[in-house]
């Protein structure tokens, strides 16, 4: 079963800089990571309930898969996120038995600084990288807490300032909404829920869920659609981040269907908002039914993260 979000990568050029942007300026502390022994990667973890950031970056640019360095030639940002399965045995026979052209599970590991390693299986839906198109699927060979002080790098995962407290969502940008429900339906075997509006966080887009199953926490990813623009010949708008009108598209048109934010539950956002503003982050606050925050993509190396 696929049960929830395992974790959301994030490419970057310098990894240490990135880390301390995110633990020092946004608040979201970074602890485990090491270097993989294969790709030419090094990474640093973000562990923020039983999900994970992952920052990367280009350890060995000889040994680097070529879509990792065309996508971090044109920006930091997103790379995809991946899906954690409880028996990826018995998921990739259900996957290969609807027709999907799997590639494993194949085994990976990560060695830390002080030798210790951790080590997973995976599934890849079309080829075996980072910046592929689809999310690809994971298991741990830890699971609970253990998996928990692993990822930390062997500790207990440190309290995030900003209060974050979990990863509730991670959502794709699509072109034709019918289209890529039905067809990550196909491929996932999940159940997607009825088309809904961006208007609660603010933004001009159609989305569909796809809650995760084992999960009581309500984790889901989501499919995004842009909204059509009707907008006045001479009105200038910003079209470049989100949730500004426009800009939806926009990733669409520079990166093609992948991965445009996440969205972070945190225990007070008005705390959170004030540890932003203390810490000069620029970022969108949207008083809603829900009060909403968008935090500016200049401040997490690209990643537009949302705060619930």
């Amino acid at each position: 079963m696929l049960t929830s979000i395992d974790h959301i990568i994030i490419g970057v050029n310098n990894l240490e800089q990135a880390a301390t942007l995110f633990s020092q300026k946004l608040g979201l502390a970074a602890s485990g990571g090491g270097i993989h022994p294969t790709g030419g990667t090094a990474n640093r973890i973000i562990v923020i309930g039983d999900t994970y950031l992952e920052l990367i970056a280009i350890h060995t640019p000889e040994e680097a898969q070529q879509s990792m360095l065309d996508r971090l030639a044109m920006h930091e940002g997103y790379l995809n996120f991946v899906l954690a399965s409880n028996d990826i045995e018995a998921d990739s026979q259900a996957m290969t038995k609807r027709g999907i052209p799997i590639l494993g599970p194949t085994p990976g590991s990560l060695r830390a600084a002080d030798g210790r390693t951790r080590g997973w299986s995976r599934i890849n839906i079309e080829r075996p990288d980072l910046a592929q198109h689809y999310p690809f699927v994971i298991q741990h060979d830890s699971s609970g807490e253990e998996r928990r002080i692993r990822l930390a790098g062997w500790t207990t995962p440190p309290e995030h300032p900003l209060g974050a407290t979990q990863v509730r969502s991670a959502t794709i940008a699509v072109a034709d909404l019918a289209e890529a429900t039905q067809r990550f339906q196909h491929i996932y075997g999940l159940q997607p829920s009825e088309s809904f509006t961006g208007e609660p966080d603010g933004w001009d887009a159609m989305l569909v869920s796809f809650p995760l199953g084992g999960n009581d926490q309500g984790q889901c990813f989501e499919l995004a659609e842009p909204l059509p623009l009707s907008i006045e010949a001479d009105q200038e708008v910003d079209y470049e981040h989100l949730p500004e009108p426009g800009s939806l598209n926009r990733h669409l048109q520079r990166f093609g269907e992948s991965l445009c934010r996440m969205t972070l539950a945190v225990e007070n956002l008005d705390a959170s908002r004030h540890y932003l503003d203390e810490h000069e982050v620029t970022y969108t606050y949207l008083n809603m039914v829900h009060p909403v925050v968008w935090i500016h993509p200049d401040y997490a190396c690209g990643a537009s993260i949302v705060l619930h």
